[in-house]
């Protein structure tokens, strides 16, 4: 029995070489891409259980709440923290600290820039990595000692376990305020020694970092953060790992009593300081996101409600693809009643040709998960290099995954070929042999039905892929308010002997200097004392004169800072110190001008604040004193960090003792020898390291890489829906035209034109796609509508999107279906007449 079940279907596919294609490719295509987002899915949610014990390891993170702000996550805290916690929680077995920063590594005369973790001595026996050789604890505790991936061994050694070999490194990065002889330490070369090699650490870990360097060399960013500790710099990631059986929440409930026994704050800022214990596997989705470069040292987190979307995305190409499946099924039911009638006469119960046909799902179903695995095998190389992820499809030694594609196979079947199932096996013998069965009544609206639903699925990723690509458009150019064109950021102290060379330089048309808070890539908050004597919180960005003309703001109300008013510079001339007495005039955004009470940005210009401006030289370690400043003018709400979080009330100031990075406006039609010239500059002035510099606007779009990742792959979607779903609309162009053949007969004998027969026909496929407008619009609105959400800045869904999204889905149907309408349509009326 069961070999005359696969014989029928083998013949049946065989006659019906045209459509089983069609069936198994759509399918194919969508197992196959469901296989890969299963992949991705999987990947996102097994972040850092790779860790030995990852159970007891926890990040400690930080919340701030300032006066008038709202409290603040920080995935980093004061590198104070982490040794008093050890000294007053006995349930820690281990604690680690982390600082990530650029570096530049030197080997053979040959210079590159790495990210570099600097780590404590317990750091790989808190977050346990696979060695490959050498001893990694031992490497952390030398204060020379280096620990590499493999991949980084390969790079710089073209070996696995380069012990004992040497590299430069250089920390790359010059602090204002710091003296003389300690930027000579962090920016001169230092050798370093490998002393161990891991194995590659998986993309499923929160860490990024591939090169590992001791936390005890002098010139580390962990030991700088050592020597300028402060309760007030919330730059460091601190790792803890509890005893076996320690619990984690009797640790989280003594945390606040810590915070106030270890940092009591100041009278003069009443900030008020929380820890928390977040576990390792639930870093990724739960961390604090970037709002400008991010550490270095970290992946971007991820979000739970895009992979959710992603999720979504996979369960309605296969659905699709089933969809497709039934009707193509159910469509070509006509051509194979003969044969349910010789089989039923013949003795075939309806059980039996339920099973039958059930089999031949099957058939159809386990082809097309075949080569949905060689597609899948195929692509996921690039899909790993676009996502940046190592995820790896081994079925054949993995048997949770042999058992999901399985299961796939067999509910598939289930669901998808039951019901063609029930309508073959329902035909009546004798109408059957009689050469005139039909379906059972009901199953053309099913039909109709099915098709309706994947034109819904339609619509709506179109309305989904043009709402994240409008989103990404205005991300990266509208929101920021900023002209980015050709701006290039130097990470280096705005020293005047190399701005003034730069300046000089042909090709370049404007210099100017910033901080990181300037740029909104960084936090700088302050406090302003009101006239009630109440404490208000607000951003503070120092900068240099030309910040705002170079990036075209221009202000609302009032002036922006000339160089030719002293008032506005008078830090350039302060004598050195923690806190001059000379306090600088000052610029709002609009957001600083309604928090500090101004109706109107006009209503601010002229008036005096109070506050209290922090010092490069003090190094963060004293709170300053309050001090009056002149407000000049009010400029529009801009950012070169995320839209995710709306742009803080901010206050802007010169002071070219705080800015951190060189920002130069290049000629765009010179730009390649413009930035060798600058890089030939630098080695000049006596710098043996390469200059570290970097696009604003690539800057911008790297903090929307996951977004754009995201519409790349909701547009791939959309597009194998498409595809997917014009088969089903061919499958039924094929069954309708095949019915009305005798109709169209009729009308084309009663006088109607080859014209009018095309416009009858296409309107039947229109009806469709204007049906799953009911379900399309309100379904893709809410679904954008919430994923704008995570955007304090966002664009609009305007009704002719939606609108276009359904003219773009009737022009593919009319697309699809109008070779058979016009082949139906110029049939001759007597041959349509005569068909049975």
């Amino acid at each position: 029995m069961l070999r005359n079940y696969l014989s029928a279907a083998l013949g049946n596919i065989g006659r019906n070489g045209f459509y089983a294609g069609i069936t198994i490719l759509g399918l194919a295509v969508s197992f196959a891409a469901a296989i890969l987002i299963g992949l991705f899915l999987r990947d996102e949610y097994s972040f850092d259980r790779f860790v030995a014990d990852h159970q007891r390891v926890y990040r400690v993170t930080s919340t701030l709440s300032l006066p008038g702000a709202k409290p603040t996550q920080f995935d980093q805290t004061s590198p104070l923290v982490g040794p008093l916690l050890k000294l007053d929680f006995p349930e820690i077995e281990r604690l680690a600290r982390l600082e990530g920063s650029k570096a530049v590594i030197r080997k053979d005369g040959a210079t590159t820039s790495e990210e570099v973790a600097w780590v404590d001595p317990d750091f790989f026996q808190v977050m346990s990595m696979p060695v490959l050789a050498g001893d990694a604890n031992a490497a952390l505790a030398a204060p020379d000692g280096l620990v590499l991936t493999r991949s980084m061994a390969r790079k710089y050694f073209g070996q696995d376990a380069p012990i004992g070999r040497v590299l430069q490194v250089n920390t790359a990065i010059e602090i204002p305020g710091l003296g003389e002889a300690e930027n000579n330490l962090l920016t001169s070369f230092h050798s370093m020694r490998v002393m161990a090699v891991l194995k590659d650490i998986p993309s499923s870990s929160h860490l990024r970092a591939e090169v590992f360097g001791s936390g005890r060399a002098s010139f580390s960013m962990l030991a700088l953060e050592d020597r300028h500790a402060s309760p007030f710099n919330i730059t460091t990631l601190t790792y803890v790992k509890l005893k076996p059986g320690a619990s984690a929440d009797a640790v989280e409930a003594r945390l606040p009593a810590f915070a106030d026994r270890r940092f009591p704050g100041a009278s003069n800022t009443p900030s008020v300081t929380r820890y928390h214990l977040m576990p390792l596997a639930a870093l990724h989705f739960s961390a604090a996101k970037p709002q400008g470069d991010g550490d270095l040292a970290l992946r971007a987190p991820g979000d739970a409600r895009v992979d959710a979307g992603v999720a979504g995305e996979g369960a309605l190409i296969v659905l699709i693809a089933a969809i497709n499946f039934v009707t193509l099924m159910t469509a070509r039911a006509a051509r194979r009643a003969v044969e349910v009638g010789v089989r039923k006469a013949s003795g075939a119960t309806r059980g039996n040709l339920i099973v039958q046909f059930i089999g031949e799902a099957l058939v159809y179903v386990t082809t097309a998960m075949i080569a949905a695995v060689v597609l899948a095998e195929l692509t996921l190389p690039h899909l790993n290099s676009f996502l940046q992820k190592t995820m790896v499809f081994d079925y054949l030694r993995d048997p949770w995954l042999a058992a999901a594609l399985a299961g796939a196979v067999l509910l598939t079947t289930a669901l998808a070929g039951l019901y063609p199932a029930l309508v073959l096996a329902a035909f009546r013998p004798a109408t059957a042999l009689k050469g005139g069965a039909t379906a059972p009544a009901g199953s053309a609206t099913a039909r109709q039905a099915l098709v309706v639903a994947q034109f819904a699925i339609v619509i709506g990723l179109i309305l989904v892929t043009a709402t994240v690509y409008r989103q990404t458009q205005f991300a990266l150019h509208d929101a920021l308010r900023l002209d980015t064109s050709q701006n290039v950021r130097i990470a280096t102290r705005c020293t005047p002997v190399f701005r003034q060379e730069l300046e000089a330089l042909p090709g370049v048309k404007q210099v100017s200097c910033g901080s990181f808070a300037a740029m909104s890539v960084g936090s700088n908050n302050t406090f302003v004392v009101m006239p009630d004597r109440t404490t208000r919180t607000i951003g503070a960005g120092a900068m240099e004169v030309s910040f705002f003309e170079m990036h075209g703001v221009k202000p609302l109300a009032g002036r922006l800072f000339s160089a030719a008013r002293g008032e506005d510079v008078v830090l350039r001339q302060a004598v050195p110190g923690p806190y001059p007495d000379l306090q600088p005039t000052l610029v709002l955004n609009e957001s600083g001008a309604r928090q500090l009470g101004f109706a109107k940005p006009a209503d601010a210009v002229g008036k005096t604040l109070n506050w209290a401006r922090w010092s490069a030289a003090s190094g963060n370690t004293s709170l300053p004193p309050v001090r009056p400043s002149q407000i000049i003018g009010v400029v529009p709400d801009f950012t070169l960090g995320s839209i995710r979080t709306a742009i803080g009330p901010t206050l802007y100031y010169v002071d070219p003792a705080t800015d951190r990075f060189i920002i130069a406006k290049l000629d765009g039609g010179r730009m390649p020898e413009t930035l060798r010239a600058m890089d030939g500059l630098w080695r000049r002035l006596g710098h043996d390291r390469p200059l570290a510099y970097a696009f604003e606007e690539a800057t911008v779009q790297n903090l929307y890489r996951d977004v754009i990742t995201q519409g790349v792959a909701i547009a791939i979607c959309a597009g194998l829906a498409v595809i997917i779903a014009c088969l089903g609309l061919f499958a039924l162009a094929a069954f309708i035209t095949e019915r009305r053949t005798k109709e169209i007969g009729v009308r084309k004998a009663m006088g109607a034109d080859t014209t009018d027969v095309i416009r009858l026909l296409l309107w039947q496929f229109t009806q469709p796609v204007l049906w799953a407008n009911l379900v399309a619009w309100p379904a893709a609105f809410f679904v954008t509508d919430w994923w704008l959400r995570g955007f304090a800045y966002r664009v609009t869904q305007p009704i002719w999107l939606f609108l276009a999204a359904t003219a773009a889905a009737a022009v593919i149907a009319w697309i699809t279906v109008s070779f058979q309408s016009w082949m139906a349509a110029r049939a001759k009326p007597a041959t349509a007449l005569r068909y049975e």
